[in-house]
C-alpha cells in the first residue's frame, strides 16, 4: 500500500460509546473502577447469583472486559468463555486466566455468539445494556436465552437515566424465562437481575 493511501486509514478506534475500550482505556480500566462502590456492589451480587452453580459449570461472560470475574470463576472451578469486542480488553483479561484448560477468550458480539443452543449453564452480561440500542438489548437477551441452560445475570439502568432500559423492555425479550432475582446496585434505579427458565 502506498504512503498516500495510509492517510485514509484510521490509526485508532473511535473513542466514543463502546468503541472507547482500547489502548490506555483498556489497560487502566480496573484501576479506575475497582475501589468504586458501584463496582463492589455489582461484584458481590453477581458472585452471589453464581454461587449455587456446582464445580465444572460452564459460564459465558460477555462482554468479559478485563476479566473482573475470572478469579471467582477459577476459585469456584467453573469452565468459562470470555467474549468481548475489544481485543485490548481481551489482552488485559488474558493476564487473569489461571488455567488455560478451563478458560477460552474470543472476540465476539453478544447479539450473535456463534455458540450451540444451550451450550452454557450461565451467562453474565455486565455493564453492556447502556451501549446497546433498546432493540439490540432485546436481541442480546434472546441470544443469551438461546445459549444458556440455567441462568442469565445482567445489569440494567431501569429508569431515570438517558440509557435506561425498562422492565417492560426486559420482559418483552423473555421467552420461557422470568426474573428470578432483582438486586439493587449502587442506587434503586441500577439493577442486577438474574433470569431463570420458568
Amino acid at each position: 500500500m502506498t504512503a498516500s493511501l495510509m492517510e485514509y486509514i484510521p490509526t485508532q478506534r473511535p473513542m466514543e460509546g463502546a468503541g472507547k475500550y482500547y489502548g490506555a482505556v483498556a489497560s487502566g480500566y480496573d484501576a479506575k473502577r475497582i475501589e468504586n462502590p458501584k463496582w463492589q456492589i455489582e461484584q458481590a451480587a453477581i458472585e452471589s447469583m453464581l454461587d449455587d452453580l456446582p464445580k465444572g459449570s460452564w459460564v459465558l461472560d460477555v462482554p468479559c472486559g478485563t476479566g473482573r470475574f475470572f478469579k471467582f470463576y477459577h476459585d469456584k472451578g467453573f469452565i468459562f468463555r470470555g467474549v468481548d469486542r475489544s481485543m485490548d480488553m481481551l489482552k488485559e483479561a488474558a493476564t487473569k486466566v489461571v488455567d488455560p484448560q478451563k478458560a477460552k477468550l474470543a472476540e465476539g458480539d453478544v447479539r450473535a455468539l456463534g455458540l450451540y443452543d444451550k451450550s452454557v449453564d450461565a451467562a453474565v452480561m455486565c455493564r453492556l445494556s447502556r451501549w446497546l440500542s433498546p432493540n439490540d438489548c432485546v436481541v442480546a437477551l434472546k441470544e443469551l436465552q438461546r445459549v444458556s441452560r440455567q441462568k442469565i445475570i445482567s445489569t440494567w439502568r431501569v429508569r431515570n437515566h438517558p440509557h435506561a432500559r425498562s422492565y417492560d423492555l426486559i420482559n418483552s425479550a423473555l421467552d420461557g424465562w422470568k426474573i428470578h432475582r432483582d438486586e439493587q446496585g449502587s442506587d434503586p434505579d441500577y439493577r442486577i437481575i438474574e433470569l431463570r427458565p420458568c
